[in-house]
């Protein structure tokens, strides 16, 4: 009887996460300086340790972005030795800038995992547990995020978190959140207004992350439209 109680419990699980899927844009902020940033040469950079997912990415933002008119080239075709790295110094961020430079980079696309929200309930008395999801600082230049802001590398993992935790008289639900962001700079400004763009997309219990990239790229994309 216990045995069968457990799998009615996963069963709703199952059939309560799946209605709850959704991916949408929660935020959306641009500079009057962003339609002049849409004409430039574009950057894409995502932050992740994994070299296929960043390659996915990148290479369906740009997919995406040129069917915008958008000039834009995956960071890992460009600058093939460009890697991650934490507490760069000041001299490494400048030569990195000097190097887009000279390969006529001109405005920069970062996009990264922001946040990752697991909210629990009990089916039998709904309890919330979620964590509000924390703004992110992203400086005014692109020296600023890419040296100092703290997110969290976007990985292959993107799906919902099971509890396991049932018994035969109550379970517990788990819904996850995944929160990524899209942030944008204009290196041909002043420092302090080279952030241009602040897009943010959550996906709630997303099936897989190929549907997660598919949804991120495309509506990242749109807000591009010239």
């Amino acid at each position: 009887m216990k045995k069968l109680n457990k799998t009615i419990a996963l069963l709703i699980l199952s059939i309560v996460l799946s209605n709850c899927t959704s991916t949408k844009l929660t935020e959306a902020w641009s500079s009057k300086d962003f339609n002049d940033t849409k004409s430039k040469k574009l950057l894409v950079v995502a932050r992740s340790n994994d070299l296929d997912v960043r390659k996915a990415y990148e290479n369906e933002l740009v997919s995406e972005l040129k069917e915008q008119g958008i000039d834009a080239v995956a960071a890992h075709v460009k600058f093939p030795n460009l890697r991650e790295g934490k507490n760069r110094s000041q001299e490494e961020i400048e030569a990195i800038l000097s190097m887009f430079n000279k390969n006529g980079i001109k405005s920069i696309i970062l996009t990264a995992l922001k946040d990752t929200k697991i909210e629990s309930s009990s089916v039998k008395s709904p309890t919330d547990y979620g964590t509000a999801s924390i703004k992110g600082k992203y400086g005014v230049s692109f020296t600023d995020y890419y040296n100092v802001h703290s997110i969290e590398y976007i990985s292959r993992n993107l799906k919902p978190v099971y509890n396991d935790n049932l018994s035969e008289n109550n379970f517990v639900l788990s819904s996850t959140t995944y929160i990524l962001e899209a942030v944008v700079y204009d290196l041909t400004l002043e420092r302090d207004k080279q952030l241009v763009g602040v897009y943010e997309i959550e996906a709630s219990n997303p099936s897989s992350s190929k549907k997660v990239l598919n949804k991120f790229t495309t509506l990242i994309s749109k807000q591009f439209k010239r």
